[in-house]
């Protein structure tokens, strides 16, 4: 959770607790379920925590075109050095 270093738990009227940092309930974009253990809520909030990592690093909208016209000029200037003999050693 060293994303949120300022995240709570929180309670509502019927003893649901969530993990809240500013506001804003962390597992409700996962729509998660509501716990009455402090422990799961937590665990919940790592999990919509790495869900959400992992889906903005995969997201197609991450990259823009000249991004991936480095990354292909790189990867064809690798693909012409060990096609000439011209092997990086280590």
């Amino acid at each position: 959770m060293n994303k949120y270093p300022s995240a709570k738990v929180s309670y509502d009227f019927d003893g649901n607790c969530t993990i809240v940092n500013d506001g804003i309930n962390i597992s409700e974009d996962f729509f998660m379920p509501m716990t009455t253990s402090e422990d799961e809520a937590w665990k919940q909030a790592a999990i919509s925590l790495r869900t959400k990592q992992n889906f903005d690093r995969t997201h197609p909208n991450r990259m823009d075109l000249s991004t991936l016209e480095s990354k292909m000029n790189r990867l064809d200037k690798r693909r012409k050095k060990r096609k000439n003999g011209n092997k990086k050693s280590s």
